[in-house]
């Protein structure tokens, strides 16, 4: 095996999915983080941690036309066996597929879906914010000793990321981990009047961003 690059990885293999061929291209070209090309055989992004020359963030990109396919399975096990579960993620992409149902029920069924391989998810709404959200979980991993978290601890550490523009403050995340214990939980809330009501009295500011996250096409009818 050659020697790991400092530098964040995309596969080439990307450019080839309907989904994120735009990805790599986007990265690419980004100033503040130099990513490069490589080819992954079990993953979509490496990400090194600094400081850790032997922990690498693994990354696989998901949507809602592989959740529920034998090959969507794979991968996830082969993701998870990598190192243990340690220090991998996945990101999901919130798209609304043509023949497919609401992309939130996709997601719960990659949750499901998941049993004993057990990993955190990254929703997003585009690929756009893929690179800022993967790489402010990365920063996030960076400061951990790398065990693997329970469910609940997970779900934490991603809360932040289910915004509609800036990432939700510590004290809303706060408030959010104190009256759900997953996502579901929070998909609940924001599917109902009464659940969006309760969330404006707590969150106060950051409560906008929080409901129109999963609102719009996203929420589960």
């Amino acid at each position: 095996m050659g020697r790991m690059s400092h530098n964040p990885l995309v596969c080439y293999s990307l450019r080839k999915r309907s989904d994120w061929g735009s990805f790599a291209s986007a990265v690419l070209k980004t100033n503040n983080i130099k990513w490069k090309e490589a080819q992954l055989d079990t993953h979509d992004a490496a990400l090194p941690v600094p400081g850790q020359p032997h922990r690498v963030l693994r990354a696989i990109f998901l949507s809602p036309l592989d959740v529920g396919t034998d090959d969507c399975q794979n991968r996830i096990q082969r993701l998870f066996h990598l190192n243990g579960g340690q220090d991998v993620v996945i990101v999901f992409l919130l798209k609304q597929e043509k023949g497919k149902g609401n992309p939130m029920e996709s997601f719960i069924t990659l949750q499901l879906n998941l049993g004993e391989f057990d990993m955190p998810i990254i929703p997003v709404r585009s690929i756009v914010d893929v690179p800022n959200n993967l790489t402010a979980f990365h920063h996030q991993i960076s400061t951990t000793s790398g065990s693997r978290r329970g469910a609940a601890n997970q779900s934490r550490s991603l809360l932040p990321y289910c915004s509609d523009k800036s990432r939700l403050s510590e004290h809303a995340v706060n408030i959010l981990t104190d009256i759900t214990s997953n996502f579901r939980d929070l998909l609940d809330l924001v599917s109902t009047p009464d659940g969006q009501t309760k969330l404006m009295d707590l969150l106060d500011g950051d409560s906008r961003n929080a409901i129109s996250f999963w609102e719009e096409e996203y929420v589960v009818d």
